[in-house]
């Protein structure tokens, strides 16, 4: 072979681009052609699942849409049934009225038989209701639907559920000043006499004969009512393009539809059991179901249809719409077309482009390549000392990526080596040794107070102390931050260790003199010991650092070894966190109630709901333990939720609403607190509950003060306009500012039992508990005692003036059994007194 001389590479690189080029060209091209082939499908497929997703949003918007609006409907079922009694009622204590004064100069039986003309054949909705009469003795003088009862005592007539409806009907007439609603259980004439349905009715006092008119429904027909109204709206809807809501009930039959003949007829076998297993689920029901629909607009034979369907509970109905696949397919093919076409002509001028490109460069590359070749041997020699100093530049960056760059010392990358290397040493030479993970205390603060630049200054200095007191086979790393971690590998025993920690110590001893000022910090630390603990770096740093962190939490400065009880512990907490995710489906937690008293009175005003947490697995929790950890993991909403509602359920259960109800007072966590539908959420609940929101009265800690005031002053306010109170807990413990209890809405301070405890025996609590009252009366505020255990207690808070107290003094927290109880025997105890 003839060798490589100059002039023959001189000819190389005159001609060898040219040639290069044509053939990159010809390569790119025949690329690019291909790439826009794949780049057209993918851009179909893309198109394609796009209409589909924007199809399906549609839908689904729609169909969220008419729920809302059928859950709307449904919500006003019981209110509509009541606004029509009392104007039904309202009607016919009117048109007594008016007989009685035009004829109140007539004999008494000519007045009432004209009171029972005029009444009796008055029906309404849909001839389902109408108006009776009955006496203070419970005599009927007027029963539209049974003439027969009229003249006969209906006294001791009582509901399926035994309840008396007459004697009960007048109580509560005579006890909501002259008029009011009851209900009771009764079946219905047109069904099974053993099927029993609930029926509300309303009744008013009629005084110049002491009769008690009213009339009642039942509702479900109510309820049938508007489902009829809804079906009749829904036939009618439309959206989109003619598009429709169709309606199925349990029974998978079609009960609403645009098309006549589809309705009352059963849907298909495959869309049935696609409804079933929407159904089946435990939380949305809802979801998307592709099928063979038998109805499409324009066709014989139906065609596939995909659609949204949504349960819709309490109607056992089944709500739907959804687009079909054909017309899709064909607006499809039309955007399909036209995004060829696209591609075609874009191909053609990024070709077109291409030659004309690789001509002109062709032609450079000739005219360039002369130029190169001359300048060849003056680039030769540049590139071999490029190369020497690329090398030089090369070994820098890589002490630069494995050092920190501010103090010099091996970073995170060379970490895992050294320990690595450290315990190869360990187990060579038959020793053991250390991983020393140094958090510096209150960093940011140096770094707050004095500038970041000094709080850099501060760490190279003590980087500087860490490398003078290591030994020929030990290393200091900058693991991040303000964190350090030191590796020991040729210690005796733990005991060495030890005074390894105490050799680090002793460097924050000294302070530090940095810029003209003098600092002062120190350090926590977390030791884990190789091979006992771990023998894998990545190990070994997790557990330094797990006692790190359990040392900072227990005293700063200070310093832990890795051991069995730790490790114990750890593991106690992953269980305690397994069992606490399932704890809230498996009914494990309770809510007892610890009274309220009224320090003038001496009565129950009210109760506080306390979360406990029994675990099969792991036996009782601290409420302290299980309420941070479920913050931390994101199920507070979940648990919070459960005791609103349960207290609310429990105390109206013992308590109706009324001028003489019992309060109850509910812990709400910071994280639920900064929930923005959160005070929607405890509406909602009250309503459902159907509890005076005035009767809850939400706790809240000082710690939630530190979080975004703005944000926590409009949940705050938003809460307040709803009609709950608001407690201030722990007050005097924790961030307390005057100025919160000026520009927050509070209700209520609870004075910490940490002071009841020292009242009296500490002349300074005594001032502070002084002050609190003083504050709570200046600002209008009800002020509540915790932990009152003695007479004495209970008697000096009364001297001071204090509102409420609570504690084991009265009672422990209790069951709501056994709050009921001990009410009853309040009241007992106090009408024997009277």
């Amino acid at each position: 072979m003839t060798p490589l001389n100059d002039r023959k590479l001189l000819n190389i690189i005159r001609y060898a681009p040219a040639v290069f080029i044509t053939i990159f060209a010809v390569v790119v091209n025949v690329i690019l052609i291909q790439s826009n082939q794949v780049e057209s499908e993918e851009k179909i497929e893309f198109i394609r699942e796009n209409l589909i997703e924007q199809q399906k949003q549609a839908v689904r918007e729609q169909i969220q849409q008419v729920s809302n609006q059928i859950e709307k409907q449904k919500s006003l079922t019981v209110k509509t049934l009541e606004d029509q009694l009392r104007s039904r009622v309202y009607e016919a204590y009117n048109i007594a009225t008016n007989i009685y004064q035009q004829h109140r100069d007539k004999p008494k039986e000519d007045v009432v038989r004209m009171i029972r003309e005029a009444l009796r054949p008055i029906r309404f909705n849909s001839g389902r209701g109408y108006f009776f009469i009955f006496d203070r003795e419970g005599m009927n003088v007027l029963h539209s639907y049974i003439p027969q009862l009229e003249g006969q005592s209906v006294w001791e007539t009582k509901d399926v559920k035994g309840s008396l409806i007459v004697q009960e009907h007048i109580e509560k007439v005579n006890n909501s000043g002259g008029e009011a609603f009851y209900r009771w259980w009764y079946s219905k004439s047109d069904e099974a006499p053993d099927k029993h349905f609930e029926k509300i009715g309303f009744g008013k006092y009629f005084e110049p004969y002491g009769w008690y008119i009213g009339t009642g429904e039942y509702i479900v027909d109510v309820q049938a009512d508007i489902q009829k109204q809804v079906i009749d709206w829904l036939s009618d809807y439309r959206y989109g393009n003619n598009d429709y809501v169709f309606v199925i009930d349990n029974q998978g039959i079609i009960i609403s539809h645009p098309e006549a003949s589809m309705v009352n007829t059963a849907v298909s076998d495959e869309l049935g059991v696609q409804i079933d297993e929407i159904r089946a689920k435990d939380s949305d029901r809802s979801g998307f179901t592709h099928y063979m629909a038998k109805y499409m607009p324009g066709a014989l034979n139906g065609g596939e249809k995909i659609s949204y369907l949504k349960m819709i509970d309490g109607w056992d109905w089944t709500i739907g719409t959804g687009f079909y696949v054909q017309r899709f397919e064909a607006y499809l093919a039309e955007n399909i077309r036209a995004l060829e076409a696209s591609n075609n002509d874009e191909l053609k001028r990024v070709l077109y482009a291409s030659l004309i490109s690789t001509l002109i460069i062709i032609a450079l590359s000739l005219k360039l390549g002369r130029v190169i070749g001359e300048r060849f041997n003056r680039f030769q020699e540049r590139i071999t000392k490029d190369f020497n100093e690329l090398n030089q530049v090369k070994d820098k960056l890589k002490y630069l990526a494995e050092h920190d760059s501010l103090t010099d010392l091996p970073n995170r990358l060379l970490l895992n080596g050294i320990i690595h290397t450290g315990v190869d040493y360990a187990h060579h030479n038959q020793s053991c040794g250390a991983v020393i993970l140094l958090d510096v205390d209150d960093f940011k603060k140096i770094n707050d107070l004095h500038g970041h630049s000094s709080g850099d200054k501060l760490l190279k200095t003590i980087s500087r102390k860490f490398e003078s007191i290591l030994g020929p086979h030990d290393t200091v790393s900058r693991f991040g931050g303000d964190e350090f971690i030191f590796c020991f590998p040729a210690l005796t025993d733990e005991v060495a260790a030890q005074e390894k920690v105490m050799l680090i110590q002793q460097v924050f001893e000294d302070k530090f003199i940095i810029d003209g000022k003098v600092l002062t910090t120190n350090c926590s630390i977390g030791v884990a010991m190789f091979p006992r603990d771990d023998t894998e770096p990545e190990a070994l740093i997790r557990k330094a650092d797990v006692v790190l962190y359990k040392s900072k939490a227990q005293r700063k400065g200070s310093a832990m070894f890795y051991n069995s009880d730790v490790n114990e512990e750890i593991q106690l907490d992953y269980m305690i966190e397994e069992e606490l995710r399932k704890a809230l489906k498996g009914d494990e937690f309770k809510v007892l109630y610890q009274p309220q008293v009224n320090v003038e009175s001496g009565k129950i005003m009210g109760v506080e709901a306390l979360a406990r947490w029994n675990s099969p697995r792991l036996g009782p929790i601290s409420p302290v333990k299980f309420i941070a950890l479920a913050e931390d993991i994101g199920v507070i909403h979940e648990l919070g939720s459960f005791v609103f509602r349960k207290a609310c359920e429990d105390i109206l259960s013992i308590s109706p609403n009324g001028p003489e109800a019992l309060g109850v007072s509910i812990n709400i966590s910071p994280k639920q607190l900064m929930e923005p539908s959160f005070p929607e959420t405890l509406v909602a609940i009250t309503q459902e509950v159907e509890i005076d929101i005035s009767r809850v009265i939400l706790e809240i800690t000082e710690n939630v003060l530190l979080e975004d005031l703005d944000t926590v002053a409009e949940r705050l306010n938003s809460m307040k306009s709803f009609g709950f109170g608001l407690s201030l807990d722990d007050f005097g413990t924790g961030y307390s500012s005057l100025s919160y209890l000026n520009t927050l809405p509070i209700t209520e301070i609870k004075i910490d039992r940490s002071f009841i405890e020292k009242l009296l025996i500490s002349e300074q609590t005594k001032t502070l508990v002084k002050a609190i009252i003083a504050i709570g009366e200046s600002c209008q505020m009800t002020v509540v005692a915790e932990g009152v255990e003695t007479m004495e207690q209970y008697n000096e808070l009364a001297e001071y003036g204090c509102n409420a107290v609570q504690g084991y003094y009265f009672a422990p927290p209790l069951t709501i059994n056994s709050i009921g109880e001990l009410l009853c025997s309040k009241l007992q105890s106090g009408s024997e007194s009277s």
